[in-house]
């Protein structure tokens, strides 16, 4: 069940993915306790924690593809672990202020493949 609210999460984060850099959407996204940027850094060298983080993280996308088939992050296309962790490293130092987490999104916006256009939702 955890991994579906994470599904449904990535779609409505990516939705306001134009946001995220400005301002954090307001949308459920299940995660850790702390998800501030001074956490992420906080656990630099706390090797299993930032194996959680990128667990967390492949969660996320695999959330994501589920909720956006037409736009897939592929297999293979996933940077590995100490490339996610540079990623995070880069968007919280330009982004003090956001949650580590909201640096998700602009992460699957450069790897997905678009496949075919998204179809218009009708209200």
């Amino acid at each position: 069940m955890k991994w579906v609210y994470l599904g449904v999460s990535a779609l409505c984060a990516v939705n306001f993915s134009t946001a995220v850099a400005q301002d954090a959407p307001d949308i459920a996204i299940f995660s850790f306790a702390d998800i501030s940027c001074a956490a992420w850094t906080r656990s630099r060298d706390d090797e299993l924690l930032r194996a959680q983080y990128g667990i967390w993280f492949r969660g996320f996308v695999s959330g994501y593809n589920f909720g956006n088939p037409a736009n897939q992050v592929l297999l293979g296309a996933m940077p590995d672990p100490a490339a996610v962790a540079a990623y995070i490293d880069n968007f919280c130092r330009d982004n003090p202020l956001l949650s580590f987490v909201a640096a998700a999104v602009p992460l699957v916006q450069e790897i997905r493949e678009r496949r075919v256009p998204v179809p218009e939702r009708k209200p």
